[in-house]
C-alpha cells in the first residue's frame, strides 16, 4: 500500500480529493488529510509517508516554500494547482507530475499508476532540488532539465542542448560539449516544456535551441547552426520562426 497524505487548504477541494482517491483504495491508504502547510510538515515527519498530494497555492506558505522546510524529501509528490503556467513549466521541466484543478478522475488515475510504479525511484530529491532552483531561475537557459535517459537520470542545464533530433520512438540530445543522450521519449513530449525556454521546433525531426543559430538561408529553407549542422527549416512554420529572428 502507498501512504498518503494529501495536503490542500480548501475543505472542498480536499474531501473531493479524498473520495476520489478512496476509488484506488486497493493501492492508496491515506494516512492523513492537512489544511494547513504547517500541520503537513508535522505530519509528513512523523509518518514518513510514500506519497504526498500537494496543493502549491497556498495563503501563508506555499507548496514549494513548504517543500523548503522539509529538506530532504524521501517521498513521491503529485503537485495540485489551478492553472499558473510558470509553476507548471517548473513542474514539467524538472521532470514531476501535476494535476490541475479540477482534477480529471483519468488523470488521478494515471498519477496514481505512475506513483505506483516509481515509488522507489531514487532521484525524486535530485528533482526536487532542480524544481526549487529552476523556480528561482527567471532566465529560460539557466534552468536545468531533468532528463530520463536510456542509461539513467541526467541533470542537464538547458544552454547546454545545442538541438533534439528524433530518432523514431526517442529522442537524441545535442549537447554543446558533443555529447549525444539518447531519451526513451519521443520528442513531441518535451516540445511545449522546451518551446517556453528558447527553443523551437523547426522540423517534425528537429528541435533547436535559439541562441545556437548562426544563420538562416531563406532561399532553400535551411538553418546553419554554430556547430555547423545544417536543419530543414518546414514552410509550415517559416512564419512563426521568422518573427522569432528580431528575438534572438
Amino acid at each position: 500500500m502507498i501512504k498518503t497524505i494529501i495536503v490542500e487548504d480548501e475543505q472542498q477541494n480536499r474531501e473531493v480529493l479524498e473520495l476520489m482517491l478512496r476509488k484506488h483504495s486497493d493501492v492508496i491508504e491515506i494516512i492523513d488529510s492537512c489544511s494547513t502547510p504547517s500541520k503537513a510538515i508535522e505530519s509528513i515527519q512523523s509518518n514518513s509517508p510514500d506519497l504526498v498530494f500537494l496543493d502549491i497555492e497556498m495563503p501563508r506558505m506555499n507548496g514549494f516554500e513548504m517543500l523548503k522546510k522539509l529538506g530532504t524529501i524521501q517521498f513521491a509528490i503529485v503537485f495540485t494547482t489551478a492553472y499558473n503556467k510558470y509553476a507548471i513549466n517548473a513542474i514539467k521541466v524538472s521532470a514531476l507530475d501535476y494535476l490541475l484543478k479540477p482534477i480529471d478522475t483519468d488523470e488521478l488515475a494515471l498519477a496514481v499508476k505512475k506513483c505506483r510504479q516509481n515509488i522507489m525511484d531514487k532521484t525524486n530529491n535530485g528533482r526536487i532540488d532542480v524544481l526549487l532552483r529552476n523556480l528561482n531561475q527567471h532566465h529560460a537557459l539557466e534552468r536545468t532539465l531533468t532528463l530520463a535517459s536510456v542509461d539513467g537520470i541526467r541533470f542537464i542545464k538547458m544552454k547546454d542542448i545545442v538541438r533534439l533530433e528524433a530518432s523514431g520512438r526517442y529522442t537524441k540530445f545535442h549537447l554543446a560539449n558533443k555529447e549525444v543522450i539518447m531519451s526513451s521519449r519521443t520528442m513531441g513530449d518535451f516540445e511545449e516544456t522546451l518551446s517556453s525556454n528558447e527553443f523551437f521546433r523547426i522540423h517534425e525531426t528537429h528541435i533547436i535551441n535559439l541562441i545556437y543559430i548562426d544563420r538562416f538561408h531563406k532561399g532553400n529553407n535551411f538553418v546553419l547552426l554554430t556547430d555547423k549542422t545544417e536543419l530543414p527549416l518546414a514552410r509550415r512554420r517559416k512564419e512563426d520562426f521568422l518573427k522569432l529572428i528580431p528575438k534572438i
